[in-house]
């Protein structure tokens, strides 16, 4: 992957590395606490991705510490955004408490990469 452009953004105590690949898919590194404080700021970063870059959207979720109910809000309508135009938010590297909010709200299979079939 080679980059054409890297941009890093610190909102509150969230802290987001912006990448952009030459396939289109833009690339976002999260790391801090993704909450009430972040998230207005982080979903309208999201927003101007999806729309300057394209649909598709990578978010690293990794380096999350903390991701409350205005963080999921913002996960949500950035993925609603993408889907209208025809692309996807997919979310990586969930930790364990993240992974159960998913699971537990149903937003697990929502923002998975898609599965490959291997033979």
């Amino acid at each position: 992957m080679s980059t054409q452009g890297i941009r890093l953004e610190a909102f509150g105590e969230l802290v987001t590395l912006i990448e952009d690949d030459d396939g289109g898919t833009a690339r976002v590194t999260a790391r801090g606490e993704l909450d009430i404080a972040s998230s207005a700021a982080f979903g309208i970063e999201l927003a101007r991705l999806i729309g300057e870059r394209g649909p598709d959207v990578v978010v690293d979720v990794s380096g999350l510490t903390f991701c409350d109910a205005r963080g999921l809000a913002a996960l949500v309508a950035a993925d609603g955004l993408a889907r209208r135009s025809g692309g996807t938010v997919t979310l990586t590297g969930p930790r364990p408490q993240m992974a159960k909010i998913l699971r537990l709200t149903d937003l697990a299979r929502r923002f998975a990469p898609a599965r490959t079939s291997v033979r």
